[in-house]
């Protein structure tokens, strides 16, 4: 059954409320206006123009196996041998519906014949509208822009209110869970002033790291760390993730390095021409690791991401948290959230060094 309406939802002044276990903010609630707006008797053809809910979605299997499009970003940053292990199907999902130069091609859309579409903020808006269906947005504004367990607790929460399927709280479980584990080591690390670099982007034309206000900040403080980045001035969302020097790294001379887009191996073995990295404490000190890559990667907004904080202090200070305990952690993990029994040799892929 088609669902022909429009719901241009302005969520972006929704407030939040401190949640004491975690230490995060409670995610905001979806407005009635959105909850109001199931497909009675039927799921829909769901469409998702970004990559990051497009995790949370995967642990959902009822709302999962109606999914038909998706942004290509959800593979390009995967690690599809996980994917199609997990998810033999999941090549029935298109992303052809989004343009090279990442616009959204309505007609391509349109042959997808979705009940419902689901965005990320106004830059992946492009006039939805025309679709003439019911479109999500799906930024819940405020402080959630750096808060990732209010993200996906709001995400999990707006995917069932609008699908008319009954409310999860995997995410939230899993934040509180991983939060609950890490505080004596976070809180350590924080007394020895562990200072560290986000690093974002490191492809040997540009150097991006995350500043104040960006998810990247929020998982550094979670492990006990200080973001040498931390205090530079940012302007606008995408202001946050910032363009620096190889100069500028140098004086912050951080102990450990995470490299999320880019490669750990390259900043330790001298990999990427005209970048001194050799000179740091950090690469000296062997302290230079690449964020894992399962489902997606899990220094952006994955829904492997409540595990990196314990994959941060696991791999600064292993004494704290172990091998043995990571891979442990990382196994329940995927069985839980999406009743996936990892093989040992894709568990490998998904830690490895980058």
């Amino acid at each position: 059954m088609k669902f022909i309406a429009t719901a241009l939802l302005a969520i972006f002044a929704l407030p939040t409320a401190p949640c004491a276990t975690a230490g995060q903010p409670a995610a905001a609630e979806p407005p009635q206006s959105v909850a109001a707006q199931t497909l009675p008797g039927s799921y829909p053809r769901i469409v998702i123009t970004g990559n990051c809910p497009f995790g949370v979605i995967l642990a959902n299997e009822a709302a999962y196996r109606h999914v038909v499009g998706v942004g290509p970003w959800a593979f390009m940053h995967a690690d599809r041998h996980v994917l199609k292990d997990m998810k033999p199907d999941i090549g029935r999902i298109t992303s052809a519906f989004i343009n090279k130069d990442y616009r959204v091609n309505m007609e391509s859309l349109m042959n997808l014949r979705p009940d419902i579409i689901y965005y990320y903020g106004k830059s992946q808006d492009d006039r939805l509208e025309r679709a003439g269906v019911m479109t999500v947005d799906l930024d819940a504004g405020g402080e959630t822009k750096y808060q990732p367990m209010a993200t996906q607790v709001y995400w999990e929460n707006t995917f069932a209110d609008t699908l008319g399927l009954p409310r999860t709280h995997k995410f939230k479980d899993a934040w509180e869970k991983t939060l609950k584990q890490i505080r004596p080591y976070a809180a350590a690390i924080h007394a020895q002033h562990v200072r560290a670099l986000y690093l974002e982007e490191s492809d040997g034309r540009q150097l991006k790291v995350s500043g104040p206000h960006t998810y990247g900040d929020t998982y550094l403080k979670m492990a006990g760390m200080d973001n040498v980045a931390g205090d530079l001035p940012v302007k606008g969302d995408a202001g946050r993730y910032i363009n620096v020097s190889m100069e500028q790294i140098m004086a912050w001379d951080p102990d450990v390095i995470f490299v999320v887009f880019g490669s750990a191996k390259a900043l330790l073995h001298g990999g990427i021409p005209g970048q001194a990295w050799e000179t740091l404490r950090a690469v000296k000190n062997g302290k230079v690791f690449s964020t894992p890559v399962g489902i997606h990667n899990w220094g952006g907004l994955s829904a492997e991401t409540s595990l990196l904080p314990l994959f941060m202090i696991n791999r600064y200070a292993p004494e704290d948290i172990s091998d043995k305990t990571l891979r442990e952690e990382t196994r329940r993990y995927y069985q839980t959230m999406f009743s996936y029994a990892i093989p040992d040799r894709l568990l490998d892929e998904v830690l490895a060094q980058r």
